[in-house]
């Protein structure tokens, strides 16, 4: 007769094996949830990459078509999308950044789709290492997008620090799910050694992509001219379109001045806060202004086109023309005038009188003496001052800039501007 112990160990074992697989289902089934919460969050993020992008690529866009846009997140001169998606480094070989990035996370989106529905474990290893090679690459050319926003540009971009956070982001979730998806067991380290090696591959891939776009990027600086010289060799037209500028004799004081008084190159700038193109240009000269800030100092002249106080004008043209540049004047005895002059163009679509108070309000300006100086006759008529000025030299448009002498009508943008101050400073060195 069989002992207990012989009935009973057949009985053990099938509870013990089904335990352990019961366990390992169990296992299973976590591991593959896990998993797909960390790809649902690379599909996520994808997804607000590419609603940032698609609207960085709509303000760069009318930014190029329409040259009185101000976006909304042109706060000030330092908070400002508009500086850096209007810049030289919003476009790559032709194709703007942000709708590459609208294509990026559209690729990494489809991808992330892909891998929900993906059964074969080996595909899914090496779609993750592809995926993963993308997010790295992704985050290294944010991050190198981020040092020409706050590095050389000096502005802010909602926008643009948007995509940076998004691509960081999608990076660590992208690397968590390649930690997921390791191997662990012997039998299968043949595939985790080719699942690496996808994975080294495309961050190798990433690092010549990096290397080359900031390799093409200083190649494209050295071709661009660097002495009035340069700018005489590779453009000669313009050359002599700036010798045939005519000259007038202007003398400023200090007043609403930017930038180092020894600075080789001065533009008195005769603008509008109403004028669109004086809008366009405003962006031009702070640009060059953040690239190049010992090579130009800007001093600023209010000429109004309306007939309230512009002679010039016979009929009411720009209605609050008149009383925004006393209310900017207002806020230069208060030492402000820069950052109400950024306040009005941002806001110039709705430049409306009762506003001009809320400007100095939120300068945290002493709104009982601004009211005054707005009152007061003197203000009003620095600002006939500078109309008179601008008249007797022979402005009767804006913008007018006066560079070292030399009068230039309309405006200009960042690159023609930079040529223009170079050849400036070229004649203020030869003396001619």
């Amino acid at each position: 007769m069989p002992s207990s112990a012989h009935v009973t160990a057949p009985w053990l074992c099938f509870v013990g094996q089904n335990r352990y697989l019961h366990a390992r289902g169990r296992r299973s089934w976590m591991e593959s949830k896990s998993y797909r919460r960390k790809l649902f969050a690379v599909l996520v993020i994808s997804l607000a990459g590419i609603a940032i992008a698609l609207e960085a690529e709509r303000i760069h866009r009318q930014l190029k078509t329409d040259a009185g846009f101000s976006s909304f997140c042109n706060v000030n001169h330092v908070i400002n999308c508009d500086v850096v998606l209007s810049s030289r480094w919003a476009e790559l070989a032709g194709v703007s950044v942000s709708a590459a990035a609208t294509m990026f996370y559209l690729l990494v989106a489809a991808l992330s789709a892909t891998l929900l529905f993906q059964r074969n474990s080996t595909n899914r290893r090496r779609l993750v290492g592809v995926l993963v090679g993308l997010l790295a690459a992704g985050a290294a050319f944010s991050i190198y997008m981020a040092f020409i926003a706050f590095g050389v540009l000096r502005s802010f971009c909602m926008l643009c620090s948007g995509l940076y956070l998004v691509a960081l982001a999608n990076f660590v979730a992208g690397w968590r799910l390649h930690r997921e998806v390791q191997v662990i067991g012997r039998k299968e380290k043949e595939n985790a050694l080719r699942h690496d090696m996808y994975l080294y591959t495309g961050v190798a891939a990433t690092l010549l992509l990096v290397v080359g776009a900031a390799a093409w990027d200083v190649a494209r600086s050295w071709n661009e001219p660097t002495s009035a010289a340069e700018v005489a060799q590779m453009d000669p037209r313009f050359a002599d379109w700036f010798r045939r500028l005519p000259s007038v004799d202007l003398s400023v004081d200090s007043r609403n001045a930017l930038g180092p008084a020894d600075a080789p190159v001065t533009i008195v700038e005769f603008s509008d806060f109403e004028c669109v193109h004086c809008a366009a240009l405003r962006d031009a000269l702070e640009e060059t202004r953040r690239r190049f800030p010992a090579l130009v100092r800007v001093v600023f002249r209010h000429f109004p086109l309306d007939s309230a106080c512009n002679p010039l004008v016979a009929s009411p043209f720009h209605p609050v023309a008149c009383e925004a540049a006393a209310a900017a004047e207002c806020a230069g005895a208060q030492g402000k005038f820069w950052q109400y002059h950024d306040l009005l163009f941002t806001h110039q679509k709705q430049l409306r009188r009762d506003r001009l108070r809320d400007f100095a309000r939120e300068l945290r300006l002493d709104l009982e003496a601004f009211d005054r100086c707005l009152q007061d006759p003197n203000t009003r008529a620095r600002v006939a001052e500078d109309v008179r000025l601008g008249t007797r030299i022979g402005v009767n448009s804006t913008p007018t800039m006066v560079v070292n002498g030399k009068l230039v009508r309309g405006a200009l943008d960042a690159e023609t501007l930079r040529r223009t101050l170079l050849l400036a400073r070229g004649e203020s060195r030869t003396g001619h």
